[in-house]
């Protein structure tokens, strides 16, 4: 039995306000959304699909295979996260494993903790990573604002992973509208959501202030492999 591992990189990351879509500027010399795959791409028994804009596919599949081999399938995604999700599911031909879908902009994932996910996952039917909130919390509407219990909250990460099976059946079924992730997906259904402490670090590169920190982390990481050596 195989897993899979979905990378989303269909997104046009606007909130970057760069022409280049964010999982493809590059950090010392190469993509963000490589430097992702690099550190799971050595899984066992496990095929990997690459979502990639649906805009300029072919550019940016010829950019994509420079870094990965043929096995890698690239596939074109849709307009909206949800319609991108959907199509890599749906290259899916195996139903008996599970598949991790986790956003190509996350680079400080790491493979030992993509291996406890899938495990969780295997117990108990799905596993979604969470942080916990540290800072207070306040609710906001038009005419007011009032604070929240932090405690009833959390941060929900990637990769979310779940049952082939599973995630098919409640995209088959899924009445008219969109779905924030696949953890609200399963909501819809009321399929409980198995939540696993994620990690502190595995923050999604969204603002030029996470590009610069990921730079400097690889910086950092260069230099002590070099020692190293």
């Amino acid at each position: 039995m195989d897993n899979y591992f979905i990378l989303m990189a269909a997104g046009s990351g606007e909130r970057m306000k760069s022409e280049l879509p964010k999982q493809f500027i590059e950090v010392h010399e190469i993509p963000i959304l490589i430097h992702t795959f690099n550190k799971v791409k050595t899984l066992k028994k496990t095929k990997f699909i690459i979502v990639l804009p649906h805009e300029n596919f072919s550019k940016w599949k010829k950019l994509t295979s420079k870094y990965v081999n043929d096995q890698v399938k690239l596939i074109r995604g849709g307009k909206e996260r949800n319609l991108s999700v959907k199509k890599g599911i749906n290259n899916i031909n195996d139903n008996s494993g599970y598949v991790a879908i986790h956003d190509g902009v996350r680079p400080f994932i790491n493979k030992r903790f993509v291996k406890k996910l899938f495990q969780e996952a295997e117990k108990n039917g799905n596993a979604v990573p969470f942080t916990r909130m540290v800072n207070s919390l306040r609710r906001v509407n038009d005419h007011n604002n009032h604070s929240v219990n932090r405690s009833e909250f959390v941060q929900i990460q990637t990769p979310q992973i779940y049952k082939i099976s599973d995630i098919k059946n409640c995209m088959k079924n899924l009445p008219k509208g969109h779905f924030n992730d696949e953890a609200s997906l399963f909501d819809m259904f009321n399929i409980k959501i198995n939540l696993v402490e994620g990690l502190t670090e595995n923050i999604k590169i969204t603002t030029i202030g996470d590009l610069n920190f990921f730079d400097q982390y690889s910086s950092s990481l260069k230099k002590k492999s070099s020692l190293v050596g």
